[in-house]
């Protein structure tokens, strides 16, 4: 009997023991910091829907492609709604094109970092590139961080207001939602005033004159009432016309905020194509002089040249340009 009871009293101190355990790995699971986050987490099989969606709902953006966030601008605003106030924005370029220009916002971003002893590396040159899966990696984590840091409600367009901005970080939600407010109101307010005299005609009754027949009293009573109901029948289509001309005003500006986003993407390419251009043009004389060179020795071909001579001689056309181009700057 004391044996069993010993067993039975050993087994129930194992049982606590690994609940007890279970409750620590829990508890230490919850308080591990927001910066320690795997590649097996969850948030690393979000969509590149979901991720576009949350981003546009977060910082009130239009975001289509997370190719878009290379330029480290919106990983600045999402860390700055992480930490209110952390993250100097005012030093934020949105209108950042090139690597170059990318280059100071990650700046920005690794201050914010370290301000927030968030321990996490950031590649930039990987980011920097514009290529969809870094990116898509970064913007995953970015938001597991921003589920586990218990965010408080965050108003991100004070912290872009008097940026020039990109098309795609100008607030377009806010600005229709405003806008059909005021149509509504200005429609609600034109159907009040139309109302009233309605409202006032039917409690009156049309003047008649004793001496008149019933036929004429009658007719002169609808064209009385015909005449008073006109301002009615004018502010309701003046109302009419007021929202027509408002949704027309909309349009427009919809279709220049479009034409605009659109000249941003033609210039974006007319400067890629530029670069590209220049590039070609500048191996292309390059490879022009090399062949000049080889064309040279085979004509006259000099018996003291070696090989590590020859190559030296092509070292100096291929680095030519930079070494005077370095020689320049300084």
């Amino acid at each position: 009997m004391a044996s069993r009871d010993m067993g039975r009293a050993t087994g129930a101190t194992g049982t606590a023991g690994a609940a007890a355990a279970g409750a620590s790995g829990v508890a230490s699971a919850a308080s591990r910091p927001a910066s320690a986050i795997g590649k097996m987490e969850g948030a690393f099989f979000v969509s590149r829907n979901d991720l576009l969606q949350w981003a546009n709902a977060l910082l009130q953006v239009s975001l289509t492609k997370v190719e878009q966030c290379a330029s480290g601008a919106v990983y600045c605003q999402i860390i700055d709604a992480c930490h209110p106030g952390t993250v100097a924005m005012r030093k934020v370029n949105w209108m950042s094109r090139s690597d170059h220009e990318f280059i100071p916002n990650y700046k920005v971003l690794q201050v914010a970092f370290d301000k927030n002893r968030i321990q996490k590396h950031i590649n930039v040159e990987l980011l920097i590139r514009g290529r969809f899966q870094d990116n898509l990696e970064f913007m995953q984590w970015l938001k597991c961080y921003w589920e586990r840091s218990n965010c408080p409600n965050y108003d991100p367009l004070p912290a872009r207001e008097g940026r020039p901005l990109p098309a795609w970080a100008k607030p377009v939600g806010r600005v229709r939602t405003s806008y059909n407010e005021e149509i509504e109101t200005a429609v609600r307010t034109k159907r009040v005033i139309a109302r009233s005299p309605s409202d006032s005609l039917v409690g009156q009754q049309c003047p008649t004159s004793p001496s008149s027949s019933p036929v004429s009293t009658t007719n002169n009573s609808e064209s009385d009432c015909a005449t008073k109901g006109g301002p009615n029948h004018a502010l309701t289509k003046s109302a009419s016309s007021l929202r027509q001309s408002m949704a027309s005003s909309h349009t427009t500006m919809e279709l220049k905020n479009r034409l605009l986003s659109q000249q941003e993407e033609l210039d974006d390419l007319r400067d890629t194509v530029d670069g590209l251009e220049s590039e070609r043009d500048y191996y292309f004389g390059k490879l022009r002089e090399v062949e000049i060179l080889c064309a040279t020795q085979e004509a006259q071909m000099d018996p003291s040249l070696t090989v590590r001579g020859l190559l030296e001689d092509i070292q100096g056309i291929l680095y030519a340009g930079s070494c005077n181009s370095e020689s320049d700057h300084d």
